[in-house]
């Protein structure tokens, strides 16, 4: 039976149960209005032979006599016989036989209002002693008439059971399909789509329930793949592209000194020269796009420590004087300002953005550092006098490889990774980080990150 259920599709499955569960309550049903039917039948059957064998004692009782006894207006399919103490049939309304009975020993005339079923049919009886007289009333009806009834009765139920049974198999099968549809539309969904039809989405009927849930969610999944591919063959096509220009140039210089520039002195060390920037370029590339690697792949090694912000920041701004003489660069804080980093990458962090804000900078350069805590957060603003980013370009400046200005980027040797390092670093610790800038006004990269917690 198990190895048949796990071969049914999940439409059969829940046609089953749902026929099943229909089937055992129309079972039941059945079987409860049956014996309720019969149980009224029988009580209303012994209400009438209860009735007419107190309307024959009492008849009895007032009149002191059994004469004129068939005038009484008793049910038609009421039969009676009354004995005197010799068991003497003394009156009857039937001439059919009726069992006989011992007086002393039959408790339907030791004045209980018993009944009895015997030979087809239902009875009771009634005893008195009227003037000293004892009479033993005994009254029978046919029950055989009940029970056709019942067996009518029964037939009809089990019809019904039959037709509910039938109804039930084809409104399942067909409820459980329309249940089901958007598991099937998910399915078809699922083997549509490959790399080039990422667009493709479940179309949602706007029912508030769990498949519909599973279809959203679908579509949801989707689209972050969709948004993972697409960036990834981005990443793929720049990281293709920057590796191009050197690797042209590099061709370029070594087809010059296989021809003749070998030869020549001059040309033999400009190209030399160019062929080590070009080389060293590659290198930081690669591992500018390794370290993005590693932090995609979740396997960014970042140690958390407590230390003193101030003292970082400190570091930084010392050796960028001694690094460059004509940048003017501070820091200040509002506090001491305690927090959990890993001490070199956030160094990091705030050389990338010091390099950018000197490379896109006019002299003389101005960079001023601020932190300070704010909504139980600490924020560290790093403040340029530089050219500025146009806004449209505000949201896309942390995307890999993108450049405001390629040739201007180009020129200051950079790849278009290092906003994406320092953000990939920040969300490594739990943080944010976001531009604020305009034209020609400066630029303000501000990183907010969760304090220390006690």
């Amino acid at each position: 039976m198990l190895s048949i259920a796990k071969k049914l599709s999940i439409s059969k499955k829940l046609t089953l149960i749902y026929s099943s569960i229909l089937m055992a309550i129309l079972l039941v049903f059945t079987l409860f209005t049956f014996v309720l039917i019969r149980s009224f039948m029988i009580k209303d059957s012994q209400s009438i032979l209860s009735s007419n064998a107190d309307s024959i004692s009492n008849y009895i009782e007032t009149n002191g006599t059994i004469n004129k006894l068939d005038s009484l207006n008793l049910s038609q399919d009421i039969n009676y016989i009354i004995y005197d103490d010799n068991k003497n049939i003394i009156f009857s309304n039937t001439e059919k036989v009726i069992p006989s009975f011992d007086r002393h020993q039959n408790k339907r005339f030791r004045g209980k209002d018993a009944f009895e079923r015997k030979g087809g049919a239902m009875s009771t009886s009634r005893s008195l002693n009227v003037n000293g007289k004892n009479y033993y009333i005994y009254v029978t009806r046919n029950f055989e008439d009940i029970g056709d009834r019942a067996g009518d009765i029964a037939e009809i139920l089990i019809t019904i059971g039959i037709l509910g049974m039938i109804v039930s198999l084809i409104s399942g099968f067909f409820l459980s399909r329309k249940l089901l549809q958007p598991i099937k539309d998910i399915t078809r969904t699922a083997k549509e789509i490959t790399s080039k039809s990422l667009d493709k989405r479940i179309v949602l009927n706007g029912a508030k329930d769990e498949l519909n849930d599973l279809a959203d969610t679908f579509n949801l999944m989707i689209e972050r793949l969709q948004i993972d591919f697409e960036k990834q063959k981005r990443f793929v096509s720049d990281a293709s592209h920057e590796l191009r220009t050197p690797l042209a140039v590099i061709s370029g210089h070594v087809n010059l000194l296989n021809r003749w520039g070998k030869n020549d002195v001059e040309q033999l060390d400009k190209s030399l020269k160019t062929l080590k920037n070009e080389t060293e370029s590659m290198n930081r590339l690669i591992e500018n796009l390794l370290y993005l690697a590693k932090g995609d792949n979740d396997v960014l090694s970042i140690n958390k420590e407590e230390l003193k912000l101030s003292s970082l920041l400190r570091d930084v701004v010392d050796e960028t004087k001694l690094s460059y003489e004509n940048v003017e660069i501070s820091y200040h804080s509002d506090k001491d300002i305690v927090l959990k980093a890993d001490y070199s990458k956030l160094k990091q962090v705030i050389r990338i953005l010091i390099d950018n804000s000197i490379k896109f900078s006019k002299d003389p350069v101005k960079i001023i550092i601020a932190a300070f805590e704010k909504d139980d957060e600490i924020h560290i603003s790093v403040i340029d006098n530089g050219i500025g980013i146009p806004k449209e370009s505000l949201s896309k400046i942390f995307d890999r490889f993108y450049r405001v200005d390629e040739s201007r980027t180009k020129a200051t040797g950079g790849t278009g990774l290092g906003l994406s390092i320092a953000k990939q670093i920040v969300e490594g610790h739990d943080g944010r980080i976001s531009a604020r800038s305009n034209l020609g006004e400066g630029t303000e990269i501000n990183i907010i990150l969760p304090m220390l917690s006690e």
